[in-house]
């Protein structure tokens, strides 16, 4: 028998996928009634939730392209400063980090 958490690591389901349980649930159970204005409450929120991760989403995808025009910029740039290669180097871990978050946003959106 697995535990909880390990069963939690293999696979977490989204949000919309337990809400549309929830919902299976409650209607082959007419005793569930009482939790209909909760499933309404979560239902809304969960649309709340995908509207708030999309703009997110495009905020942080916005920022990433700009990132990476800079960085593109600063590695073609003939100038061989010790400063733009700082900032190279500042600006190179961050911009892919920003893509990778970019990419899981994009997901939960």
């Amino acid at each position: 028998m697995t535990s909880p958490v390990q069963s939690h690591s293999r696979h977490t389901p989204s949000l919309s996928t337990l809400l549309f349980q929830l919902k299976s649930l409650r209607q082959q159970n007419v005793s569930l009634q009482p939790i209909d204005p909760l499933l309404q409450q979560l239902d809304a929120y969960c649309e709340h939730f995908h509207h708030n991760a999309h703009l997110l989403s495009l905020e942080l995808g916005q920022v990433s392209s700009a990132l990476s025009a800079l960085t593109a910029m600063l590695d073609q740039s003939n100038l061989d400063t010790l400063e733009c290669e700082q900032v190279y180097c500042l600006l190179e871990p961050f911009t892919h980090r920003l893509q990778q978050t970019t990419m899981q946003m994009q997901e939960l959106a």
